[in-house]
């Protein structure tokens, strides 16, 4: 399986597809995805995108405590599996776009460090090319600022156990303020 896919990410790839988002604290991007898509999406995982793979520790894997440091280029990220006959890309990528505020540059709320940056990671390059030109799309609706990174899924890990479905286990629990649906 390749390094850009959750290795406990239930995937299809005969009949799903799958799309990266990083927006913000992964815990409340996860959470609203779920709230919105429910069982519309196949599945779901929060971890680490597209970082270096220096950043690794002896266990061949990259953790919270490492990448909270600010200093690896991974960014906290929603990794989801989806059927594109249920639910397309434009759909995701349009609550991307409405769920944090796609102008700020490596920080949402107060969430600073490029590991808190606006990014999609598509899958293929199929999926880069409408990815980008939805973005595109939503500049008007944001002022011509989103500062969303958009690019190929490199590298993918898991982040561990107790991140997983956090603010469903922890209803309390510390949620990014700027994780809500606007209306644009």
């Amino acid at each position: 399986m390749s390094t850009s896919i959750s290795k406990t990410l239930k995937f299809n790839p005969k009949s799903e597809k799958l799309i990266t988002f990083a927006a913000g604290c992964f815990w409340g991007t996860e959470h609203i995805f779920l709230k919105y898509f429910g069982d519309r999406i196949v599945d779901g995982k929060v971890g680490y995108a597209n970082g270096s793979e220096s950043a690794k520790d002896k266990t061949d894997s990259v953790s919270y405590e490492r990448v909270k440091k600010g200093d690896t280029g991974f960014a906290e990220a929603y990794q989801i599996s989806y059927n594109p006959n249920v639910v397309t890309l434009k759909e995701l990528v349009d609550f991307f776009f409405r769920i944090h505020d796609p102008t700020t540059l490596n920080y949402q709320g107060p969430d600073h460090g490029s590991q808190y940056r606006s990014a999609i990671f598509a899958h293929s390059e199929e999926d880069l090319k409408e990815v980008t030109k939805l973005k595109e799309q939503w500049q008007p609706k944001w002022n011509n600022n989103i500062v969303t990174e958009v690019a190929l899924a490199q590298n993918f890990y898991d982040a561990e156990e107790y991140h997983q479905l956090y603010l469903n286990r922890n209803p309390e629990g510390y949620a990014c303020p700027t994780h809500y649906v606007r209306d644009l």
